[in-house]
This record gives C-alpha cells, structure tokens and sequence, in this order.
C-alpha cells in the first residue's frame, strides 16, 4: 500500500484542489496541516514554503495541477487526466490557474477593509488554528496579516485591478458556465476530471464553514446543477479544514 501524505492548509485552494483529486480517486492519505508560524518544521525537506505538497512513499511533489498526472501514473483507474482530452483539459486548467484561482485572492488584495473583511478574516484564522492552534495575538491581527502577505501581493501581479471585484466574480461564473458547455462536467466531458474538482471545493468553502451567507454560485442555475454533479463523487467535507469548523450542509444549498 502506498504511503501518502498532503502537506498544506485547509485555507489554500490548492490544497483543497489536491485533496479533492485523492478524494474521488479513493486513495487513502493522511492530511498533515501546516502551521504558517512554524512552516519549515514540516515541509523543511522540501527545501520550500510552497503548499501543497503531495508526498507518495517518500517522494514529493509541489504543483498542484501536476499532481493530477502523477496520480493518474501510479493510480491509473478513474483518471484526472485522460489522454484522450488533454489539450481540452489543458486549455481549461490555464484559465483555471490563471484567471479563477487566483481572483479567490481578490478581496485580500484591494477590497474593502470593514468589519465583514475582518469577519471573514478571523473565521480564516479560526479555521487554522483548529488544525494547528496560533496564539490569540496572531488570530487577532490575522485581518492585516492577510492583506500584507507577500504570495498574496504577488497575486495583485496577474489580476486587472480596474476590474470591481463584482463584475469579476459575475464574469468569472459566466465563463465557468462556458465551460461546462454542455456536461454534465467542465469541457463538457462525461467524466469529471481534475477540472472539476480544481473549481468545486473553492466555490462551497465559503458556504460550508460560515465565510459567507448564501452559496453564491447556486443563484446560477447551471452552476447549481453541475455542483450537485460533482457533489455525488465526493465526501461531505472535501475541503480538509476540521468537521467541527463546519456550520453549513452542501445540500441545504442544492436541494
């Protein structure tokens, strides 16, 4: 039996991403969080702070995307990756990688600072601090560390800033919906793919563990039906942050 293990937090969409790929391939991994004060102590033998990190019987990896493939390689049934649709999928995971991951970032960067930011903010820390605890002053300031985080900055790089946060969600959903096409799942494939499951657990995070009040996406009906899709693949949690954290059922959105 192969020894796995996914270094990260609960917080990162890539993380979250990767966790989702083990899930509906049914690999059983150990889910090893990151404590961001003490980030050397655990994946030091990387050599780097980047997460996720995806160790198979002592080898690693880092990218997330390309741990679709590398699963795929030693766990070949129900793949991330199929070769027959790899240039659609490829052409899908840059916008994935390049345009909706990165937008997750958005309100850290240059949204408002109110106290919804600083709610949603200190939930964050809240749900960190279940896997790996952080002492109340670093909890408390967590609002100004997120806005001064410097992969966070790095982020204001690749994204147009003259953009409002809302017309770029509501695009971002609307181009989602482009490719879905027509299903059931993204490339309009019939299987869902590393696609799928790159997207799915950062739009119901939010929902599940209180960061927001209504499943944004739901209010779009295709988006709505292509969740509950990939919902029937995959646990009820398969975001990696704790069960305890969670205040919300994906299906009290979708029914």
């Amino acid at each position: 039996m192969a020894n796995v293990k996914l270094y990260g937090y609960a917080t990162s969409p890539y993380v979250r991403k990767t966790g989702c790929f083990l899930y509906y391939k049914g690999i059983d991994f150990t889910h090893i969080p990151v404590n961001p004060l003490k980030v050397k102590a655990t994946i030091g033998h990387t050599n780097g702070t980047q997460v996720p990190v995806l160790e198979i019987n002592g080898k690693w990896r880092r990218e997330s995307s390309d741990h679709a493939q590398w699963l795929d390689e030693l766990f070949p049934e129900k793949p991330l990756y199929p070769e027959a649709h790899r240039q659609k999928i490829d052409h899908i995971d840059r916008w994935i990688s390049n345009q909706y991951l990165i937008s997750l970032f958005r309100p850290a960067i240059d949204g408002s600072l109110n106290l919804e930011f600083v709610r949603r903010a200190w939930r964050l820390a809240a749900i960190v601090n279940a896997d790996t605890p952080l002492p109340l002053p670093v909890r408390l300031i967590w609002p100004v560390g997120l806005r001064r985080a410097r992969f966070i900055q790095d982020m204001s790089r690749h994204i147009d800033l003259t953009e409002s946060i809302d017309d770029m969600r509501a695009r971002l959903f609307l181009e989602l919906i482009e490719h879905i096409d027509d299903g059931p799942f993204l490339g309009g494939l019939e299987q869902p793919t590393m696609l799928d499951f790159a997207v799915f657990p950062q739009l119901i995070f939010s929902y599940l563990f209180g960061l927001e009040e209504q499943l944004s996406a739901a209010a779009y009906p295709p988006l709505k039906d292509w969740l509950k899709r990939v919902s029937e693949h995959l646990p009820n949690n398969p975001t990696l942050a704790a069960d305890k954290m969670q205040v919300r059922a994906l299906s009290d959105a979708l029914s």
